[in-house]
């Protein structure tokens, strides 16, 4: 055997192991004696993937492609990395390759499935999970991702079916408990005395993994607060998010309360009403833009949902484009101060950003090209629900004058708390709502970041009141429709029978009707949540006064 053949598989064996470093090392020697060793080159990006590295992951797979461009596990592992970097065109591209190289190579009929369930091709996406699964791909990884597909698209009793059959053949399976709870939630199920028990018995495992620990305690949280041992249901949904603190400090992410404070001191000071009002002049004049912002688990979906069945208004979803924009432009505010890279701000890239975000827009609408709105007598809208918009508000204001902003405001106790026992699919978002100290500077942020918006753009943002909404939906809805500019309409108030599918932490929630159960949630656990009330009490007070 060749000195490189062992050294490769001594790595190969460091790589299956767990010692990323080892391998590493290995590959790179591999590679110094022979650099056109497509394999080695393959396996490096693998672990420069899993140590964070993505698009150094990127460029040494498609070293190994050049090496070999006939091997359709290079194309289906770079699929998974672009799926991973929610790049789904690319990873779509990619996992079609693998398939044309190779017609019945499972994995990358799985990759091609995660990216077209990311654009909410459902019916096309479940068709190549099941290619997978026909093909050898592990039947279990296949259920979990139908089940959550037939979850976003209402079919609750496909997916609590899909779920179970998971478990049938897996029974040490964290995903699935995981996505049973949260139909366990809303009473659409009701754990068995089996599943408790086996459930029971994970969490006593002394070596679980910090992904199966934040799944496994979700699950038990969940179905103890069904049985109002709040308790101890906070116990286990403490344990949850601190072993998603504990992966994502593995991961590198860290919490920097003072640099986050300084962004929102820079967009305040820049963001005045009359440096706005001097971009606007040659923002887009375009009405058809709509932006749900707010904190998560504000109620954003839910108005969303509610708007999408008016005649005149289309969901576009979650849209990155905006902040892809701005930080293309100003740099990562990590690194940067915004400050000085406003500065640089001119009326060349508000019209240019403005035409590049109708330009995103038009590829998930029914318009081929909005250009101005279609003119003054165009009266659809098309709602971009990504909740951290917030943080953009003065750029849209820039950028599209005649845009309409919602941000949807809840019981900072209430949306804190939910975002707390949330697990988040976004890994820094799930990180910064696993502390509540992190928690607490987050909501004050955004709420000294809307205070301001409203002073400076006070015609754009209007505000909506999820308890309100809750209470008396009509009452509140309709003014937001007249907000839009549009008329009213009554099938507004039919919106979980909504046919868009809903891919968000809220997708259980929307599909039935308005319920009240979450409002003051935050009573059952206000005896462990002292210390962090006392830390929001202005934002608390100030909540109280606008309701």
């Amino acid at each position: 055997m060749s000195n490189i053949k062992t050294l490769f598989e001594e790595s190969v064996q460091k790589h299956h192991a767990g010692d990323l470093t080892g391998a590493a090392v290995g590959y790179a020697a591999v590679l110094k004696e022979d650099s056109r060793h497509s394999d080695a080159w393959h396996f490096a990006g693998l672990i420069a993937h899993q140590m964070g590295n993505s698009n150094d992951a990127l460029q040494q797979i498609k070293y190994a492609i050049e090496i070999d461009p006939a091997n359709p596990e290079y194309y289906s592992n770079l699929a998974s990395i672009f799926n991973s970097m929610k790049e789904q065109e690319s990873a779509l591209v990619s996992a079609e390759k693998a398939i044309e190289l190779s017609p019945e190579f499972a994995p990358a009929f799985f990759q091609k499935g995660i990216s077209l369930g990311k654009q909410n091709k459902i019916s096309e996406a479940l068709v190549s999970f099941y290619e997978a699964s026909k093909f050898g791909f592990s039947e279990v990884q296949v259920l979990n991702e139908t089940s959550r597909l037939k979850q976003f698209q209402g079919d609750f009793l496909g997916a609590i079916e899909d779920i179970r059959r998971a478990l049938a053949i897996d029974a040490d399976n964290p995903q699935a408990y995981f996505q049973l709870s949260q139909f366990v939630n809303l009473g659409e199920y009701q754990f068995t005395d089996l599943q408790l028990s086996s459930l029971r018995a994970f969490l006593e495992m002394p070596e679980l993994s910090l992904v199966a620990s934040n799944r496994l305690n979700v699950a038990m949280a969940v179905h103890l607060e069904k049985e109002k041992e709040f308790a101890n249901a906070f116990e286990h949904y403490s344990r949850a998010a601190d072993a998603t603190h504990a992966l994502g400090k593995a991961q590198g992410l860290q919490f920097d309360s003072d640099q986050s404070q300084t962004v929102i001191d820079d967009l305040i000071e820049f963001f005045t009403s009359e440096t706005i009002q001097k971009f606007a002049e040659n923002g887009n004049p375009s009405a058809a833009p709509v932006f749900i912002v707010g904190m998560p688990r504000s109620g954003t979906t839910l108005v969303q949902q509610m708007l999408s069945r008016h005649s005149e208004v289309e969901a576009v979803g979650e849209l990155e484009s905006l902040g892809d924009l701005v930080s293309s432009r100003f740099g990562d505010a990590s690194q940067v101060r915004l400050q000085e890279m406003f500065k640089t701000l001119d009326d060349f890239w508000i019209r240019a950003s403005a035409q590049g975000y109708i330009d995103q827009l038009t590829r998930y609408t029914s318009f081929d090209d909005l250009g101005e709105g279609g003119g003054a007598d165009f009266s659809k809208r098309f709602i971009d629900k990504m909740p951290a918009n917030y943080f953009h508000i003065g750029f849209i204001a820039m950028m599209f004058p005649n845009a309409r902003i919602i941000n949807c405001r809840r019981d900072p106790r209430d949306v804190c708390l939910s975002c707390y026992f949330q697990s988040f699919s976004d890994e820094k978002l799930q990180f910064n709502t696993s502390q509540f100290e992190y928690l607490a500077t987050v909501y004050r942020n955004y709420s000294r970041l809307m205070n301001h918006w409203r002073s400076v753009a006070p015609a754009a943002v209007f505000d909506v009141s999820y308890e309100n909404l809750t209470e008396s939906p009509e009452d509140v809805i309709k003014p937001v429709v007249e907000h839009l500019g549009l008329e009213w309409e009554s099938s507004v108030l039919e919106f979980h029978n909504s046919d868009p599918v809903v891919s968000t932490a809220s997708s259980v929630q929307v599909r039935r009707p308005i319920y009240k159960t979450s409002r003051n949630k935050w009573k059952r656990y206000e005896s462990q949540l002292g210390e962090f009330f006392n830390l929001i009490a202005p934002e608390i007070e100030d909540f109280e006064a606008r309701s």
